[in-house]
C-alpha cells in the first residue's frame, strides 16, 4: 500500500516569472503556489509590526514636523495601565510578573505617553515607570522601541528643541519637491 501523498495531484503554481511565462512548479495545498512564489503578504499582525510599516509613509510625508495625533485609545490604555502599574509598583513586594503582564499589554500606549504622564503627575513617578519599563525589557531580552520613529511622543514644551540639520535638510528637500506653488505665478524660485 502506497501512503506517499502524490505530488502529481497538486496544481501547477501558475505564477509569473521573470521571462513573462507561467511558474512550471507545483503549488501547494494551501494557496496553490510554490514555494517561490507563496502569493501575497497578509501583512503585519502584532501592533508593534503595524506601526513599523508605517515607517514607509513617514518617507513620503514628514508628520513628525506637522504634527499627528495621537489616538484617544492610546490614552486611555497608558492612563489605565500606569494607574494599575503604580498600584503593583508600590506594594511591597513587588509582583514583578504582573507589571510584566501590564507592560506586555500596553507597552506602546505607556512609551507613546510617558512624558505626558509624567508631566500629569511627577518626575518620580516618570521614574517608577521608567523601571517598570527597562526591567521589562531586561526580562524580555528586549530593546526599547524606537517609538521616536513609529509614532509621536508628547514631550512636555519645556523640553521641547529645535529641529536637527539631518530633520531641517529632509523637510527643506521635502518641501522643495512637493511646493503646490511650484511653475505657479506664486512660485518665488523663477
Amino acid at each position: 500500500m502506497n501512503t506517499r501523498f502524490n505530488l502529481e495531484s497538486l496544481p501547477l503554481c501558475g505564477a509569473k516569472t521573470r521571462s513573462g511565462e507561467p511558474c512550471k512548479r507545483r503549488g501547494n495545498k494551501r494557496n496553490g503556489r510554490c514555494k517561490l512564489h507563496g502569493g501575497n503578504s497578509t501583512g503585519a499582525k502584532t501592533e508593534q509590526g503595524k506601526m513599523a510599516s508605517r515607517l514607509n509613509a513617514l518617507k513620503q510625508f514628514p508628520s513628525w514636523y506637522f504634527g499627528e495625533s495621537i489616538p484617544m485609545h492610546y490614552q486611555q490604555r497608558a492612563y489605565r495601565c500606569f494607574e494599575r502599574l503604580y498600584t503593583l509598583m508600590t506594594t511591597q513586594p513587588i509582583n514583578w510578573q504582573q507589571v510584566f503582564h501590564l507592560i506586555d499589554i500596553d507597552r506602546i500606549p505607556l512609551e507613546m505617553l510617558k512624558y505626558q504622564i509624567m508631566e500629569l503627575t511627577s518626575a518620580n513617578e516618570l521614574l517608577m515607570l521608567q523601571v517598570a519599563l527597562d526591567r521589562y525589557y531586561q526580562e524580555q531580552h528586549s530593546v526599547h522601541l524606537s517609538f521616536t520613529v513609529y509614532l509621536p511622543q508628547l514631550t512636555p514644551n519645556s523640553y521641547s528643541s529645535e529641529l536637527s540639520k539631518p530633520q531641517r535638510e529632509y523637510l527643506d528637500n521635502w518641501l522643495n519637491k512637493h511646493n503646490p506653488l511650484k511653475g505657479t505665478f506664486f512660485d518665488t524660485n523663477q
